[in-house]
């Protein structure tokens, strides 16, 4: 693998973050000063990033309870004894709801006295137990995704759908419940990471109804509004992007840009060719511009395999005149869109014409030519998730 991919992913790696900031004690939880006893802990961990973030708690707990829900086929084994429920994304399935169904009647029903709840990107989907019929909400899931709105956004409509997300969680939880997250979204507001289930959530059912609203979505009777406040709640952030970047600032000339990027992915490559492409931009070779996030795809019509990372490469290279750059796109989840691959590295130098990358770019078929030119980058499934990372290299 690549070295700037292994480092990447290396930086990206929740267990590593979780040995830094977390200690669990025979009796008792530390997580950044704070102190939370426990004789009973129930473990809830859900997202991509579940496995390796349950297995740090299950190795060091001698007496618990434990339920994990991950993404299926991501080839990972909870070490320990704990209910595992493999589930859908980026759209929920049968399992997804009966994981949302099985949390739900733990929280109500089990012998606990304190909940680790494990949050990573991924958990919307992951986990649900949705107010409309699940068919109706599977279809309006499908819109939102490929809608061009942010996550913010399609989490505000996630919640107020929702049994499980937006705090409800924590509601009926009869002891506290500390949440560890890692986070996937940009600027990092933990009430939006896998929508929130155990946060108490700031957003209304007017918002949400507006959004459903500008996409034709019907479904505004099943709406229902989230608590603004939780008194048994805390939670703390264990790894970001902004850690991931700030790991790679000793490589030659390295600039943090932006770890909140946003917009359409293809305007995302134009910016970055265009950065290159300044004769008197000051910047001073060598030098390495750093960048994390989540652009976004806004599909419209049929769409071939593709990802918001593969359309930041192909509008990068589109635009670009400087032949010795290199672009790596990342997703540190090991999953591009509805590709098999994390990402793609290009540089300025490749050979393709304009017309085959605007062909691609309005197919939503990126990786069909990034295979073609040998561009791509297959990690498979990494066990984390902490969004999207771009490396701009110039010699």
């Amino acid at each position: 693998m690549d070295q700037v991919v292994e480092r990447v992913l290396a930086l990206s790696d929740p267990r590593r973050a979780l040995e830094r900031k977390v200690q669990v004690r025979s009796n008792e939880l530390v997580v950044e000063g704070a102190r939370f006893r426990f004789s009973k802990p129930l473990v809830i961990s859900v997202g991509k990033a579940s496995v390796r973030m349950a297995n740090f708690f299950l190795e060091r707990l001698s007496s618990y309870q434990a339920i994990v829900i991950k993404p299926k086929g991501d080839g990972l084994n909870v070490e320990g004894n704990a209910t595992v429920i493999q589930s859908s994304h980026p759209y929920p399935d049968e399992d997804s709801f009966r994981a949302g169904r099985q949390v739900r009647e733990a929280l109500t029903s089990w012998d606990y006295d304190l909940v680790i709840f494990l949050l990573s990107g991924g958990a919307s989907s992951l986990m649900e137990d949705p107010i409309p019929p699940p068919s109706s909400y599977v279809e309006a899931m499908k819109r939102l995704v490929i809608s061009g709105l942010g996550i913010d956004e399609i989490n505000v409509v996630r919640k107020h759908l929702s049994r499980v997300k937006g705090g409800r969680l924590a509601t009926l939880s009869r002891s506290p419940v500390v949440t560890l997250v890692v986070s996937d979204v940009p600027g990092n507001d933990l009430s939006v990471v896998g929508s929130g289930p155990t946060l108490p959530d700031s957003s209304t059912v007017d918002e949400a109804k507006e959004l459903l609203e500008q996409l034709n979505l019907d479904l505004s009777e099943y709406l229902e509004e989230t608590p603004k406040r939780l008194d048994n709640s805390w939670a703390f952030l264990i790894q970001s992007v902004d850690d991931v970047l700030q790991g790679l600032t000793d490589m030659p000339g390295a600039t943090i840009l932006s770890s909140e990027v946003r917009g359409e992915a293809r305007s995302l490559g134009a910016f970055l060719a265009s950065i290159v492409n300044t004769r008197n931009s000051g910047l001073k070779r060598p030098f390495t511009l750093l960048l994390g996030g989540e652009p976004e795809v806004t599909v419209r019509g049929p769409a071939g395999k593709g990802g918001r990372n593969g359309e930041v490469c192909l509008s990068f290279l589109e635009w670009v005149r400087v032949p010795e750059v290199k672009l790596y796109a990342i997703a540190t989840d090991g999953v591009d869109g509805n590709s098999e691959y994390a990402g793609c590295v290009v540089s300025g130098g490749t050979n393709v014409s304009k017309r085959e990358i605007r062909k691609a770019l309005e197919a939503h078929s990126s990786y069909e030519l990034l295979e073609k030119m040998g561009a791509v980058i297959a990690t498979g499934p990494t066990g984390t998730n902490v969004n999207n990372v771009y490396v701009l290299m110039a010699p």
